[in-house]
């Protein structure tokens, strides 16, 4: 599939995908904003981000507590998704490598949005498949169904929706993307589900080297 039918998909796909955004701020006028002279840079956030314990791809018990002193990029991936989901891998995979040094300071998450493909074979198969194997600090995170659907609904997400079209096992969910600070606190909601938005790889790393700067007080 060429570049241009890929963008073309994960826009037509994900505009149909579900936003809850629990106790969050509007997002309305930053969507607006895309298309007009001013750049989309993500919803700010504050106050502590909900905390988790769940197994990630290799079966360690992981919680966000772990990685505090360390920038958090979290989002939400099906592990058997065959179109949005490894096209945001991609972007993590980008992000990771245009942060150079920067990165060994920044953790890459993901929650299983798949309440049916829980295990951690499939967390691994997924990771390997989508060439995110290769950052030392990438976790996509599994449970039981009933672990997965608090943390979804802790950080106000839609996942295990409907099956999409013609794909019985892949699950709609939110397209969205949380970055967490040094301290556990939430900074910034991001979302590419519209048209004009700058690649999710470039709003991670303007954003994480923003907390990362000498004197911020993450």
């Amino acid at each position: 599939m060429g570049m241009g039918i890929a963008i073309g998909v994960l826009g037509a796909m994900v505009i149909g995908l579900v936003i809850l955004l629990k106790g969050q701020p509007d997002t309305s006028a930053e969507v607006d904003g895309a298309s007009s002279s001013t750049a989309y840079e993500g919803t700010p956030l504050e106050g502590p981000a909900p905390d988790f314990r769940l197994k990630d791809q290799n079966g360690t018990l992981v919680s966000l507590a772990d990685f505090r002193g360390t920038v958090v990029v979290l989002t939400l991936l099906d592990p058997v998704c065959t179109d949005i989901c490894p096209l945001y891998a991609h972007q993590y995979r980008l992000a990771h490598q245009a942060l150079g040094e920067d990165a060994a300071n920044v953790a890459f998450l993901a929650f299983n949005a798949n309440n049916e493909k829980t295990s951690v074979d499939t967390m691994a198969a997924a990771t390997k498949k989508w060439g995110l194997d290769k950052m030392p600090n990438w976790h996509f995170l599994t449970g039981s169904p009933e672990t997965l659907e608090s943390v979804w609904s802790d950080y106000g997400l839609s996942a295990s929706g409907q099956p999409k079209p013609d794909k019985p096992d892949e699950k709609q969910h939110s397209p969205a993307i949380y970055i967490i600070d040094q301290a556990g606190q939430r900074s910034r909601f991001l979302s590419t589900n519209f048209e004009g938005a700058p690649p999710a790889s470039a709003l991670i790393v303007e954003h994480v080297k923003a907390l990362l700067a000498p004197g911020h007080s993450g």
